[in-house]
């Protein structure tokens, strides 16, 4: 039996009235966390409230969710490079759309990876695929960039605004672990 010398500390610890977190509360709490330094704070919430693993998962559980949505914003990017490069209105930037397309398809690969390097506790490697990624992407905005007349759709431009965004939450998350 505890003596009661223990059981008068536990019972006097202030810990031991602090107001413990329900689950929800606490991926309230982390959400808010992960999101506070992004550019677009409301594009992360927005990310990470759509799953429903966020009310009661952990900061990698919080990181795994936000690359989730930095792969569907690659298959998104990479599905709408291969429509623009198949559109023969566009024929002179065709090349532009395809190297685009690889290299959307290049960034979603590189994702998994850091997903799958992030569930084996290797955060140094999952921050190295993120970086890859970003870096894949950022190949693609230079082809645009570098290609004045180039044609970039609105919703193309939002998906690699919100992938750079998300980037830099999972960054913040997975730096920190």
């Amino acid at each position: 039996m505890a003596s009661p010398m223990l059981l008068f500390l536990t019972l006097c610890s202030p810990l031991f009235f602090l107001p413990t977190l329900k689950p929800t509360e606490a991926g309230k709490e982390l959400i808010k966390q992960a999101c506070h330094t992004a550019e677009v704070p409301e594009v992360c919430k927005q990310c990470l409230e759509s799953d429903k693993r966020s009310s009661k998962t952990d900061a990698i559980g919080i990181a795994n969710i936000i690359i989730s949505c930095l792969i569907s914003h690659s298959s998104n990017l990479a599905r709408n490079m291969s429509n623009l490069a198949s559109n023969p209105e566009l024929n002179s930037t065709e090349s532009a759309y395809q190297h685009c397309f690889l290299h959307c398809s290049d960034a979603k690969k590189v994702l998994n990876s850091a997903a799958s390097e992030l569930n084996n506790g290797r955060f140094d490697s999952a921050e190295l695929s993120l970086r890859e990624a970003a870096l894949k992407q950022g190949t693609c905005r230079y082809e645009f960039v570098s290609m004045n007349e180039t044609y970039v759709p609105l919703n193309v431009n939002f998906d690699l605004k919100v992938f750079d965004i998300l980037t830099v939450a999972a960054f913040r998350i997975i730096e920190k672990l």
